[in-house]
């Protein structure tokens, strides 16, 4: 009698612990990673302690808590995101289009989250060679390739501020860039060289791109789909301003 009841209480055990197994799991799975690069002011970096905040930030954390996900907010460099986002180590982060880093390693939320407004911009008190600081990993919706074709040479850097920073330094005399990271740091930086020419300038939305490595990709597509169906806003960032008011 005693052994019976010894097994007994055995297996019972076993499937407790099974069941808090496969709880935590769950728990563990419903976690999503969001992998932002600095883009100021909608993602501002902290490089004291690498983390990342910013309107982009709160708004993405704040839109995957409403549809049931814990969000774990990572900031690497373009390059190291990307290929996160190929492993699926990252599941899900915000870019444009057409970026070549992330061709078939992506599926992206067909609602735009913002528009950017993309410019060259050139320092007319330098001699006007060929040099261009830019984001390494950015293609720039193909304006990176339009110049290489046209034998500028580009000078890449591991961020926004970098790439801004060499161009504000004279060491280059066009600069690649989106004009809110740009503004921000300018405003930033009181002695910014602030007479530059902009030669090109494009109007481009951003998405949400889901990493196909992700196990929460299919997951993700459906809540997106679902919470943007009804919706009339022109973008995300709209939507949400809607929202909340």
């Amino acid at each position: 009698m005693f052994l019976r009841f010894t097994i007994a209480l055995f297996f019972l055990l076993c499937c407790t612990l099974s069941v808090a197994h496969e709880t935590i799991n769950n728990t563990s799975d419903n976690t999503v990673v969001l992998g932002v690069v600095e883009f100021p002011p909608l993602v501002i970096k902290n490089n004291e302690n690498n983390t990342c905040y910013g309107k982009a930030v709160t708004i993405s954390t704040s839109l995957l808590n409403d549809m049931g996900y814990k969000v774990r907010v990572v900031c690497p460099p373009p390059a190291r995101l990307f290929e996160s986002l190929r492993t699926g180590k990252v599941d899900l982060t915000i870019n444009v289009k057409g970026t070549t880093a992330l061709d078939n390693n992506v599926t992206f939320v067909e609602k735009p989250f913002s528009y950017l407004s993309l410019v060259l911009l050139t320092n007319p008190k330098l001699e006007s060679d060929k040099t261009v600081s830019a984001i390494r990993g950015y293609d720039y919706e193909g304006m990176r390739k339009e110049l290489l074709e046209d034998n500028y040479i580009i000078f890449d850097m591991a961020n926004s501020s970098d790439a801004i920073q060499l161009f504000q330094f004279g060491r280059t005399t066009h600069l690649m860039t989106y004009e809110a990271p740009y503004d921000y740091y300018v405003q930033q930086s009181p002695d910014s060289i602030t007479d530059h020419i902009v030669s090109k300038e494009l109007n481009i939305p951003t998405y949400f791109a889901i990493s196909k490595a992700s196990k929460l990709s299919h997951q993700l597509q459906q809540s997106f789909s679902q919470l943007f169906s009804s919706s009339d806003a022109a973008t995300i960032i709209e939507n949400t301003s809607k929202t909340n008011k």
